[in-house]
């Protein structure tokens, strides 16, 4: 390695949203710099059962350049339509993953389970345990325990004795706390057994809640609007630190979410950020720089979410310089995160 260039091997990325009809962009862009991605099932209407998520595999592989070998991982949702034989069947024709979002938390959720009913589901919980699959959950209440709507800023750290409720039910189950986004569940997650991990985001690792509202419901720049929203500037100091920790409960999900602007721009805004690897590993390599935590950086970013997951490494490289460049206002009429800025890396072409 010089002090102008770095190659590493490409790693997955645990988070993605392709939509439905799948944006060709985003796969183009997921493609460059990760050999593979899970593509999750909250679209509209839900990937509910294999058969759905065979044919959006179909979809997403149909958008990639031609002879790519990137791996599209494919999930169901934990509807309330779900039964432990939709899982068993899902299982045994390859899907690896059942995506969980609360009823109403985020987008395309209106199908999904509550929160406060999750443990009338444990039966397909344990299902996905017996099969060996990933749950794979977005933690977040809309109310507290009496039933109050909660703001956005709190809604991580009320669900996460839900998530304890889970973890201590499943011993053997694989369990993801997506974008986790506060100290508090980074902390839980830290201190738990290995069969739980984290995904985590670089926009939560860089923004705070003033970056997006001027006030709690005042939306003052929906490009960097997400659920979970951005949080204090401690609990962003605390997604940093687990990313560069070197602590295998942590590895890599970008939660890009291709929106064009008419969605972007209506109020309120439709929650999602648009990360692309382009985008996504130049950020990171910089956030390891900064930190003094280059060796750690293979581990978070091509082997612990691998391992978790049982997935082969990737054997294509990827090569980044030290490079200033501006992120483009778009892609194709959709606003990256960061558009405008400048990156002192860039994936070469």
């Amino acid at each position: 390695m010089s002090a102008t260039k770095l190659k590493i091997l490409k790693g997955y990325d645990f988070h993605c949203h392709f939509r439905r009809p799948v944006v060709k962009t985003a796969v183009e862009l997921t493609a460059e710099c990760f050999c593979g991605a899970v593509a999750m099932g909250n679209t509209d209407p839900p990937i509910a059962i294999a058969d759905d998520a065979l044919l959006y595999e179909r979809e997403i592989r149909a958008a990639l350049p031609f002879g790519c070998a990137f791996q599209p991982i494919m999930t169901i949702m934990l509807t309330k339509m779900t039964t432990p034989q939709i899982v068993i069947d899902a299982a045994r024709r390859g899907i690896k993953v059942v995506k969980y979002i609360p009823e109403g938390v985020s987008v395309n959720s209106k199908e999904s389970v509550a929160l406060e009913k999750l443990s009338d589901y444990f039966p397909v919980l344990e299902a996905m345990q017996e099969n060996d699959m990933v749950f794979s959950g977005h933690w977040e209440s809309l109310h507290d325990s009496k039933g109050r709507e909660l703001e956005e800023l709190d809604r991580e750290e009320a669900a996460i004795p839900f998530l304890d409720k889970v973890v201590k039910t499943f011993p053997t189950l694989r369990i993801v706390a997506e974008h986790a986004s506060t100290k508090k569940l980074i902390d839980y997650v830290r201190q738990s057994p290995l069969n739980l991990r984290a995904t985590l985001t670089m926009h939560h690792s860089l923004l705070t809640f003033c970056n997006v509202c001027s006030e709690p419901g005042v939306i003052t720049n929906p490009y960097n609007y997400c659920k979970p929203i951005a949080k204090t500037e401690e609990d962003r100091q605390a997604v940093e630190r687990a990313m560069v920790s070197g602590d295998p409960h942590f590895f890599p999900g970008s939660d890009m979410a291709p929106h064009p602007l008419s969605a972007k721009q209506k109020i309120p805004p439709v929650a999602g950020i648009f990360c692309p690897g382009k985008i996504f590993v130049p950020l990171m390599l910089e956030i390891f720089l900064a930190n003094n935590a280059l060796q750690n950086l293979s581990n978070f970013y091509e082997n612990f979410g691998a391992e978790f997951y049982g997935l082969p490494k990737s054997l294509e490289s990827l090569e980044l310089t030290q490079e200033d460049w501006t992120v483009p206002p778009e892609y194709d009429g959709i606003v990256p995160f960061m558009a405008g800025q400048t990156l002192h890396w860039k994936v070469a072409d």
